[in-house]
């Protein structure tokens, strides 16, 4: 079976974890780097034994390249995803799909328009655990869904957000704690409960006195399922916490801590640890979790990205996927601004 090969636009931190997925996967290739700057692209290209090129469109040319990865600061997703399509290679982006839905929608049109795959990070979804726990959600054990909460409780020093000054702006991030740290974990909660039907939200800038943006946000949600819930996003509170995400039912409750299952108290059921809390959990935080268990979950979403490139079918995160957790975000900041509840269209 043909190789799959791919291209990274940009060379930040997060194209380590691309570029490690990719290469770990029998059957895709890693063809070179883009980037703006000559430093950046030269060390990541000598890292991992490719080519690297600044001119966009040259790189686009380049012989054996079907796909490209976006990992670009998120304002530039689009612009970027779309002359990706255009040059006819599918499109997988780092989260979010964009700042804003106008730009995700056009992406996700410009993707469709060219007949290539457009695929967006949210390698939480893969994790086995938290398949373990949709399954249950599926199969009714949990009976009628009552409550909930995902909560994102992280730190940030300053220079986090000195060494990369796009972070924390509207322009380029879309937001602070929400939109960058905490969009994995809301993503998760809309996967596993279902749609908003609205939200009221209170963010604010309660540390990080240089930023742009909230570094601390709250929400309350109504599910379209009648479920209630709560969001908590900061990167403000010391010395950070791993996430959490906890489902209550009529029939039981669990607990997702980092990536792996903490409580699992759903009577009649064996899918993690029941009626006890599990120390130890890992956290998505890649300030707190290994390089190795973060590049595993984007193996896993590349994985299927690959398959879904060559069985010709949607992969699993698609960009209507994608757009979920932005459009959650996006109602939750105008929430905050309005200082009153806004509603979501039905799905």
């Amino acid at each position: 079976m043909a190789e799959i090969g791919f291209g990274i636009i940009g060379c930040g931190g997060v194209s380590d974890v691309h570029a490690q997925a990719i290469q770990s996967i029998p059957g895709a290739r890693l063809i070179g780097f883009h980037n703006r700057t000559r430093p950046r692209a030269e060390r990541q290209a000598e890292r991992y034994g490719v080519g690297w090129d600044l001119d966009l469109d040259r790189f686009l040319k380049r012989p054996g390249m079907d796909a490209v990865s976006v990992c670009t600061p998120s304002g530039t997703h689009g612009e970027l995803g779309m002359l990706a399509a255009r040059a006819g290679k599918h499109v997988m982006v780092e989260k979010p799909i964009e700042v804003n839905l106008e730009k995700g929608r056009l992406l996700t049109a410009a993707c469709r328009e060219a007949g290539v795959r457009l695929g967006v990070i949210f390698q939480s979804r893969f994790l086995p655990a938290v398949q373990r726990i949709r399954a249950a959600v599926e199969a009714g054990a949990l009976g009628k869904l009552l409550l909930g909460d995902a909560s994102v409780r992280w730190f940030r020093k300053p220079d986090y957000f000195q060494d990369g000054p796009w972070r924390a702006t509207w322009a380029l991030d879309g937001g602070g704690a929400l939109i960058n740290q905490s969009i994995h974990t809301i993503d998760l909660l809309q996967y596993l409960v279902g749609r908003p039907r609205s939200v009221f939200g209170f963010a604010g800038n309660l540390l990080h006195a240089s930023i742009e943006t909230e570094d601390t946000a709250v929400a309350v949600i109504e599910f379209g399922c009648g479920a209630l819930g709560v969001i908590q996003g900061a990167t403000s509170l010391r010395p950070g916490f791993p996430r959490r995400l906890e489902l209550f039912g009529e029939k039981g409750s669990l607990l997702l801590e980092g990536d792996e299952i903490a409580r699992w108290d759903v009577p009649g059921t064996t899918g993690g640890n029941r009626g006890r809390t599990v120390a130890g959990s890992g956290s998505s935080d890649p300030f707190s979790a290994s390089m190795k268990s973060e590049m595993a979950n984007h193996r896993r979403q590349f994985e299927d990205f690959i398959a879904a490139i060559r069985e010709d079918r949607p992969p699993l995160v698609d960009g209507e996927e994608g757009l979920k957790a932005l459009e959650i975000v996006l109602a939750v900041y105008r929430s905050a601004r309005e200082k009153k509840p806004v509603e979501l269209p039905p799905g």
